[in-house]
């Protein structure tokens, strides 16, 4: 098992297998509910029985079920461990749980987060040399402007955004997110 925190260039590579990886502490496959601190978690996000979220800056985000009802973040994030959904941790760090198994493992914060690692390219050729040639590159773009380029490896099960605005690697992702599989 590659944990990432100690080799976070491991990340780089077109071909890196998300089986062999952990994040953490925590290995791509495992059982959430034995292996994910439900004490650090500080948010979640697509859990089904959550209908509802109120949060912001400096708040705790407040979820809420069907029946408009306020849930405890201790139930939501138990219902992410048993079905599926994504745990956010302070380290500008996800856990992507389906079937209570960590399934994908995703990277953000590009100024303070773990992605700040390759602050050091300064442009997209620069992030191409090393990333590799993608399998497939879709253009963002806002208002008639390019956001930025988000770039998929289908042999890693990643995708990769490169912010133009901020020449900078933006987020990445690993596992089972929308647009990652081998057969896309």
């Amino acid at each position: 098992m590659i944990e990432i925190l100690d080799d976070l260039d491991i990340l780089a590579r077109p071909d890196v297998d998300p089986r062999t990886l952990s994040l953490a502490g925590v290995r791509f496959g495992a059982e959430a509910a034995g292996t994910v601190a439900r004490d650090r978690v500080i948010e979640v996000t697509l859990s089904p029985i959550v209908h509802r979220t109120i949060g912001g800056s400096g708040r705790d985000t407040e979820y809420y079920g069907a029946d408009g009802e306020p849930l405890s973040r201790e139930e939501v994030i138990e219902n992410v461990f048993e079905t599926e959904g994504i745990v956010h941790f302070s380290g500008k760090f996800s856990y992507r749980i389906v079937g209570g198994t960590v399934s994908g493992f995703a990277l953000y914060g590009a100024e303070r987060g773990l992605l700040a690692h390759f602050g050091y390219l300064r442009s997209h050729d620069e992030f191409l040399d090393l990333f590799g040639t993608p399998d497939l590159v879709e253009e963002s773009i806002d208002s008639g402007e390019l956001m930025g380029y988000r770039h998929f490896y289908r042999a890693a099960e990643k995708q990769v955004f490169w912010d133009s605005l901020d020449d900078r690697v933006n987020s990445l992702n690993v596992g089972d997110f929308e647009g990652n599989s081998r057969r896309s």
